[in-house]
């Protein structure tokens, strides 16, 4: 019990700062115990090939902890051979004397009893068996077990932890990079929620056996089986006890929860939905956890040994997991898994989630029972006198067990119907076996030339309230290579292609609907040049539920998906396995690489739309007629019809990339314009905490980009929000739905918060730029011409909002998020220029990059390098651009005597390890002070798997001194100087007194150590 709470009580500072990001873990990592913190802390940057090879090395953090602890550990021996001597004889001696000590007092008290004659008057009392007392014999019970567990000092403890995790949870729940939330009932609820769960079925599984087995540890056991106490309510009052313990705990979480709320000014505390996560789906949960835990000390006859079993079916859950078995009616007590949504509450997830949670309930109950009927009475424990005892019992039982039985088999039959029936029911392994099935069978048929498509037609219909879709439509096919095609290869990832037809005689040559791959036949081929029309029907319906992996874009208020539903051209790489251990599973060869750029197939495929190039675009959408329906391109009409709503959209004459979605939900709308160009937000009522700033984001960043890199091609810009079952923010043509728990929840508190919405907004406003006016080839590193440069783009509307500190603020969390992403590489990292897979590489050390080649070169110069490499490339239609023609672009604006950084930057894997290793003041003429300032510096290039070579420095990097306190600095000198030798010493003259100095202080280059770059002036 002690140790529960002595690791409780490491838990809290542990998980609280890992879980707050933040990147100043030095003083966490030296204070840590048993090293969680440190462990993960000083490995953090390791890369794949240190990981391999490297142990921890006695310097730094870790020095001084295992120091600090084993200092602390010798003291605690010298503390205890003081005070707790190991003479057998001392510490016996000290024993007997209080044992006569209190066998004295004992007796002198019989004495004076002994010498009393006065008469005792008994009461006169009735014995009354019945229902009544036996209703007051549970009552009583209860009572007693209820108050023998509070008065538990562990018990406290373990609560106290409890309650303080919470709280510290409670308070960083959805904090990202230095940035807060509004603290919505949603969002607290899981989190304190989450952070209680732990520790409620620690103490289930603690009490359940101190009620069990207390009467027998006091051995008061024979007097308590003699009372005239039926077993029923001996057992109902130990499960009563201990659940009436859950539910005061969990009031006291929902307390905390709101307690959290009213501290950071939230006073919409939504009380309801508290009720029911706790009341309804979190205590049946632990209600049956604690009849589990109840039977194991019964049936097992040893306390710890029935702990050890109880925890046993806690951590086999995840181990199942692991090995495929996925079925929530074998695994227990897992529920359902579902997502509160404030567009939804909890929508489609409440039937899975209540037949689950009745499916385990009745399993409880059916095991408890049992535990009643094989209760231990007496003196006779072995098992075959409590066998024939049980038997007995059971007769007595059937009734309830019969009922919980019938319920348990009942549900349980319910859910296998909906889960396994009605709908498929795969494992990730499943998964996992079609994609490798579905690569072997059909990845010779990648580079097949097949027709691309240029025009598209749809009419979608969208029914909310039982989360299905349905429509039809046409695809213009063009054959734009130079031979004939003969067979036009589909794909149906979704499952929701129903019907395919050509405006020419075909025949279906395959239709393999296991792996979703089917070919028609073109009688006769499509010639080049030649066009054709597919048209097809489309649906899917939702049927019961699902056990797990509902489709998260179908949804009775935000449903949100995109041109997947329809049918895609030719083999898909996108739906091969990517993980090399998982390949191994399935035999097959390791990933093929992306092409190379300038592949002369791959160099006409675009990266995100292989089946087609630009296409012209418009739609019909209806939905309820309650709700806006939304797709990107212009709203032309509006109209109901039948009790559905209907609204037309057209792109026009302006033609998209093949990327484009669909949305439905009860709207409010938020207006805006800059210039010509309309702004929007679709939004669900209550959630305007952001709205002005994404508006603010839009128009500034329409401002900066348009003067920038070239003119906006659309007329509006609409931003719509989604429910959180998905976290992220996507770009379509002049429409980005947005998930509501990303951004429209986030507070600025602080002005040097980092304001993560405004630069999100941002973000997705300029891959109408880079992703829809220029899309790179399908090869290596195209990714980065989007992504990188949308970073790029953000990050400069950000400085100019917030000020360069807020910026270099959020470059140390983009730097922290390279380094440590890299440790994590499962095939090789890449350079800049030919990343493939690797999001860390296109984001994280993009956003690096590109805002230290604008330090160096100027804003002005590499915004007309990458406005003249955008006209250039603007919709381009194979050849597709690719980063060999960005790199030359790049090399092109940047100095010769520069030159070096865009190899550096794009073409290799370069680390520094600067240093700050001294700086003294003193005293110059005119009032000025001479700084003496000593660096180091190493430069490092890095293979794929992190081996590491050093190589001559010869480049630019920051030399500055600065004022003020540390976080606070104000710069005094700032400039660079070409750093040729490992080590090499400044002078420098400032007009104030200097407090701290540095090599590249501001981190502009990628180094592994950047707390180092810093020294106090001395």
């Amino acid at each position: 019990m002690q140790g529960v709470v002595l690791f409780a009580l490491y838990l809290i500072p542990a998980i609280y700062v890992l879980k707050s990001q933040t990147l100043n873990t030095f003083w966490p990592s030296v204070v840590d115990p048993i090293g969680l913190v440190l462990f993960e802390t000083t490995t953090k940057y390791w890369t794949v090939a240190e990981k391999n090879t490297q142990l921890l090395g006695w310097s730094g953090a870790f020095l001084f902890n295992r120091l600090l602890w084993l200092g602390v550990g010798l003291l605690s021996l010298v503390a205890t051979f003081t005070f707790f001597p190991m003479s057998a004889e001392t510490l016996g001696s000290g024993y007997r004397g209080r044992r006569a000590s209190r066998k004295r007092m004992v007796e002198e008290e019989d004495e004076i009893a002994i010498q009393s004659h006065q008469a005792l008057h008994l009461p006169s009392v009735s014995r009354i068996f019945g229902g009544r007392a036996s209703v007051a014999q549970l009552i009583t019970l209860t009572r007693v077990r209820f108050l023998n567990i509070v008065r538990e000092v562990a018990f406290w403890a373990i609560a106290f932890v409890m309650l303080v995790l919470a709280v510290l949870n409670g308070r960083e729940a959805g904090h990202f990079r230095d940035t807060a939330v509004w603290p919505v009932t949603f969002l607290m609820v899981s989190v304190v929620a989450d952070s209680a769960s732990l520790f409620l079925y620690v103490i289930a599984t603690l009490y359940a056996g101190e009620l069990i087995w207390r009467e027998r540890n006091v051995n008061f056991d024979q007097i308590h089986d003699s009372l005239p106490v039926p077993s029923w309510v001996n057992w109902l009052s130990q499960v009563l006890a201990l659940a009436f313990i859950e539910l005061v705990l969990l009031t006291v979480v929902m307390i905390c929860g709101i307690a959290v709320q009213a501290s950071s000014g939230y006073y919409h505390f939504e009380l309801s939905l508290y009720a029911k996560e706790l009341y309804i789906i979190a205590f049946p949960q632990f209600l049956s956890f604690i009849l589990i835990a109840i039977f194991a000390q019964t049936v097992i006859s040893n306390k710890f040994a029935a702990h050890a079993a109880v925890i046993g079916t806690v951590v086999l859950v995840p181990i199942l997991y692991r090995y495929g078995i996925e079925n929530r009616l074998y695994l227990f007590g897992e529920i359902a898994p579902y997502t509160y949504s404030d567009m939804n509450g909890y929508g489609h997830f409440v039937p899975a989630v209540a037949w689950s949670i009745l499916y385990w309930l009745a399993f409880g109950g059916i095991v408890g029972l049992i535990s009643l009927a094989f209760a231990r009475h007496g003196t006779c424990l072995d098992w075959r006198s409590r066998w024939k005892a049980g038997r007995r019992n059971l007769r007595t039982l059937v009734a309830p067990i019969a009922l919980c039985f019938l319920l348990f088999a009942g549900s349980g039959a319910w859910y296998f119907y909906n889960a396994h029936v009605l709908n498929r029911f795969r494992t990730a392994k499943d998964e996992r076996r079609l994609q490798a099935e579905y690569e072997r069978l059909y990845k010779k048929y990648e580079r097949l030339p097949q027709p691309k498509i240029a025009a598209v037609a749809v009419a979608v219909d969208i029914f909310p309230e039982n989360r299905s879709i349905g429509g039809h439509g046409s695809f213009l096919l063009v054959n734009r290579s130079p031979a004939p095609i003969a067979d036009i290869h589909l794909t149906d990832f979704k499952e929701s292609v129903t019907e395919v037809r050509f405006d020419r005689p075909f025949r279906t040559a395959l239709n393999d609907q296991r792996h979703h791959y089917a070919i028609y036949t073109l009688e006769p081929p499509l010639g080049p040049g030649e066009t054709t029309r597919l048209d097809f029907r489309m649906a899917y319906e939702s049927h019961g539920f699902r056990d797990g992996n509902e489709r998260d874009e179908l949804a009775s208020n935000g449903t949100f998906f995109d041109r997947d539903y329809f049918p895609g051209i030719g083999y898909s790489q996108d739906a091969e396995l990517d993980d090399p251990i998982r390949r191994r599973e399935e035999h097959l060869d390791p990933l093929e690489e992306m092409a190379p750029p300038g592949d002369p197939y791959y160099s006409n495929v675009n990266l995100f739309s292989p089946d087609a190039d630009w296409v012209t675009y418009k739609t019909v959408v209806s939905t309820s007629p309650d709700q806006i329906a939304i797709a990107p391109g212009y709203l032309k009409r509006e109209w109901t019809e039948g009790g559905r709503r209907y609204f037309e959209y057209d792109m026009g004459s302006t033609k998209i990339a093949d990327f484009y979605s669909y949305s439905s939900a009860r709207y409010q709308v938020k207006r805006d314009q800059w210039h010509d160009v309309k702004l929007e937000i679709f939004y669900h009522p209550g959630h305007e905490y952001n709205l002005d700033r994404m508006l603010d984001s839009a128009r500034k960043g329409l401002d900066y980009f348009s003067r920038n890199f070239g003119p906006y091609q659309f007329q509006q810009f609409r931003v719509l929000e989604f429910p959180r079952y998905r976290g992220f923010a996507q770009s379509f043509p002049n429409t980005v739905p947005y998930s509501e728990g990303l951004g429209f929840i986030q507070r600025v508190e602080k002005p040097e918060d980092i304001d993560e919405i405004f630069y999100v907004t941002a973000h997705e406003l300029a891959h109408q730029w880079w992703g829809h006016q220029l899309i790179g080839s399908k090869t290596q590193g195209s990714n980065m011409m989007s992504e990188t440069l949308a970073q790029y783009s953000a990050l400069m509307i950000m400085e100019k909002e917030y000020g360069p500190a807020n910026i270099r603020k959020f470059l140390k969390h983009e730097l922290d998020g390279y380094l440590s992403s890299r440790g994590g590489e499962q095939r090789h990292e890449p350079p800049l220029a030919l990343v493939q897979r690797e999001p860390y590489v296109w984001y994280n050390k993009g956003s690096l990059v590109m805002y230290a080649l604008r330090d160096y070169i100027g804003e002005d110069r590499l915004n007309a390098a990458l406005r003249g490499f955008l006209e250039k490339n603007r919709f381009a239609a194979g050849p597709y651009p690719d980063t060999l023609g960005f790199v030359a672009a790049m090399r092109a604006a940047t100095p010769p005597e520069m030159q070096y950084l865009i190899s550096d930057m794009f073409e290799s894997i370069t680390l520094f390890d600067n240093k700050a290793v001294s700086a003294v003041w003193s005293p110059a003429p005119n009032n000025q002070y001479q700084v003496d300032l000593t660096v180091s510096a190493r430069k490092l290039k890095a293979d794929g798997q992190g081996n590491e070579t050093e190589v001559p420095v010869n480049d630019l990097i920051d030399i500055g001194v600065f004022s003020g306190a540390k976080g606070h600095e104000k710069e005094l000198y700032l400039t660079k100087h070409r750093i040729t030798t490992k080590e090499q010493k400044f002078t420098i003259l400032v007009n104030e007194k200097p407090t701290r100095a540095g090599i590249d202080p501001y981190n502009k280059l990628i180094d592994r150590k950047p707390d180092d770059n810093w020294v106090d002036v001395k």
